[in-house]
């Protein structure tokens, strides 16, 4: 005979009100004893225990015995009947619990016949609970680990133990994700966003030209200064003044400040009393050459206007080695021709003093005392023209060379007397050339005694003279500051 559970296929669908019996009257029938161990289930079968069937639990092969009649509730009312199995009514049933096989069939149908009996648990020996045991609602409990499992009769199995895993690590550094491949979806993203980027900054060039040329106001010109009544008297600030620049000065040129400069002397060595008296002059800034105008300077004057070339060349050349030399034998008109070809002129005879001793009278350029090692002269013995600059030592305080000695110069003044001299000089009443007149020349030569070499001493000569020993500088006015 098989125990009564709710998936069993020999339970009774026989209601009580059918069989004419009461729940009072009907008291419950004890199965009998083998039923509970159910030991007539066919091979293959899982146990069938309560509402548990665990058909994956097979059970080990048994020897077949004979099984005894079991009553049967459908037979004729000749025969005699056994009593049939009553089940009292249960309590309500308490929340589902699915077991850890799968659902429990006809659990959720509350108030239907017969009512689902309660959920027992199974031991591991398979033995049934004692009624009252059973009759307590029963929640299945995970077993521990490693506690043995029911595996069938009398067969169990270790459930292994499994580690517990290490916590993650929290500090551990995180593993960047690959990029997805860029798609014609990014490319096609990235051709928009730039076709955007060049609209905004055509409508953005758009609106500020048109705001520059239609919408902002006029600036001030040059012409239209600022309204005192737009702008306050306080805020109106005078430009910084301007340091005068310097001018440049031009190649082989001195420049030679302006103002006061004493000119001539009463007293000293080598005094002539045509240098008679001192007195003071005021000149403008000027520059001067800072040597003799030399032969190569005046062959590129002649190769440029076809002026004719001076006496002291041979054949109208210059003699080899002798470029660098002082060009003489020139006249003043000579010397003012090429003047004007170089945009220059001659100087005056204060121009020319002042640039050999500075604004001190001195006796030479570089004192009162001679040195003939700083000048071409006659005490000096070299007895012909040197090349211009070879003596450094003789510059004046300005670094004007060749001021003392080597050959006399031109200057752009006539012969007169100085202001308040009572000197007669006796060559003056000579008859001269038509057209010729006396004229200054400054510096002495290199065949001249040593009175004759200072920066003070005057000589005149005609104009129309020419000489070996005869040269000239010039000069040129500084623009005005």
């Amino acid at each position: 005979m098989r125990s009564v559970g709710p998936d069993d296929p020999g339970r009774t669908n026989i209601s009580l009100p059918s069989l004419g019996l009461s729940p009072q009257a009907a008291e419950p029938a004890m199965p009998p004893a083998h039923a509970a161990d159910n030991g007539n289930q066919a091979d293959g079968e899982g146990f069938i225990l309560g509402e548990i069937s665990s058909p994956n639990l097979k059970s080990p092969p048994r020897v077949a015995r004979e099984s005894e009649p079991e009553p049967s509730l459908f037979l004729s009312d000749n025969e005699p009947q056994p009593p049939p199995t009553i089940i009292p009514p249960l309590p309500p049933p308490p929340p589902a619990v699915l077991p850890p096989n799968g659902p429990v069939a006809n659990t959720s149908a509350q108030g239907s016949w017969p009512p689902p009996p309660p959920v027992t648990p199974t031991p591991p020996s398979g033995v049934p609970l004692p009624p009252e045991v059973a009759s307590t609602p029963f929640r299945p409990i995970e077993p521990l680990t490693g506690a043995p499992r029911p595996m069938g009769r009398n067969q169990t199995s270790e459930i292994p133990v499994v580690p517990p895993k290490p916590p993650a690590d929290l500090f551990a550094p995180a593993v960047p994700s690959p990029a997805p491949a860029r798609g014609l979806s990014s490319r096609l993203g990235l051709i928009i966003g730039l076709a955007v980027a060049v609209v905004v900054l055509v409508i953005g060039a758009v609106a500020v030209v048109t705001y520059f040329q239609f919408i902002a106001p006029p600036a001030p010109t040059a012409s239209e200064p600022p309204s005192p009544e737009t702008t306050p008297p306080d805020s109106i600030t005078q430009p910084p003044a301007e340091k005068p620049l310097k001018p440049a000065i031009p190649e082989n040129m001195v420049a030679i400040p302006g103002g006061e400069y004493d000119i001539g002397r009463d007293a000293g060595d080598f005094l002539d009393p045509y240098e008679k008296p001192r007195h003071t002059v005021t000149l403008r800034p000027f520059f001067i050459d800072k040597t003799e105008v030399t032969n190569v300077d005046y062959l590129k004057f002649i190769e440029a206007t076809g002026h004719p070339a001076p006496t002291s060349w041979n054949n109208g050349r210059i003699e080899p080695g002798k470029e660098l030399f002082p060009v003489t034998g020139v006249t003043l008109t000579d010397a003012e021709a090429y003047a004007k070809w170089a945009g220059k002129r001659l100087p005056t005879e204060e121009e020319w003093e002042a640039a050999a001793h500075g604004r001190t009278p001195t006796v030479f350029p570089w004192g009162n005392a001679f040195d003939p090692s700083r000048a071409n002269v006659k005490a000096s013995g070299f007895g012909a023209p040197a090349r211009v600059g070879s003596y450094p030592a003789g510059a004046s305080p300005f670094g004007v060379l060749d001021m003392t000695g080597n050959v006399w110069e031109w200057t752009a003044s006539e012969a007169t007397l100085y202001p308040g001299s009572k000197a007669s000089p006796p060559s003056w009443d000579k008859p001269l050339d038509p057209g010729a007149r006396l004229q200054i020349i400054r510096g002495g030569a290199f065949s001249e005694e040593t009175k004759k070499c200072t920066v003070t001493y005057r000589n005149w000569v005609p104009s129309n003279f020419s000489a070996r020993e005869l040269g000239f500088r010039c000069v040129l006015d500084q623009p005005s500051q």
